[in-house]
């Protein structure tokens, strides 16, 4: 009796089954917007190899770093395996150019933070007649590794190729200079 007083009516059991499906769903439902929030809300951080001159007879490149997503990322670093970084540079560059191209990757190069819509750029080398120092064409997988302003970790694999971005189909129209 103090049962049905207390708490009223001694609930059956297709209201506690629905009563307990209303909670999961819910709970469901929280989770699902939590996460997608967690997704979207997040940095996102590329390189690319983007053209910084050219001439007739030589083209210099800069290794850039950018963070595309809506938040800081933090403890940047990219990675790539010896023999990929052999891929990028030619046989015959001095041994500098190839550390030069190698200490992109190195753990001293971590970039400590990276705000939203940034990009931050590094001298990566040339392609030139005579004495090449890159491979022109030459496309590697790389790997990115970083943090957001709580410390959750993010890796991003993508490749990353020694062209000029302008003209990737071979030419770009140029205006008149009048």
């Amino acid at each position: 009796m103090c049962y049905a007083f207390c708490f009223g009516p001694t609930p059956n059991l297709s209201q506690l089954g629905f009563s307990l499906a209303a909670l999961l769903v819910s709970v469901f439902a929280l989770w699902t917007s939590w996460r997608t929030w967690r997704k979207s809300n997040r940095p996102i951080v590329t390189a690319f190899v983007a053209e910084f001159a050219s001439g007739n007879v030589s083209t210099i490149f800069n290794l850039v770093v950018a963070n595309t997503g809506n938040r800081p990322a933090t403890h940047i670093r990219l990675h790539a395996t010896s023999i990929d970084i052999d891929k990028l540079v030619d046989p015959r560059a001095p041994k500098e150019r190839r550390e030069d191209i190698a200490n992109c990757f190195l753990a001293e190069a971590e970039i400590p933070l990276l705000r939203n819509s940034e990009e931050l750029a590094t001298s990566f080398g040339a392609v030139k007649s005579p004495g090449a120092w890159l491979n022109y064409g030459a496309q590697i997988a790389i790997e990115i590794t970083y943090r957001d302003l709580d410390g959750s970790p993010y890796v991003s694999r993508q490749p990353l190729k020694i062209y000029a971005r302008d003209g990737f189909g071979g030419g770009v129209w140029q205006r008149s200079a009048t």
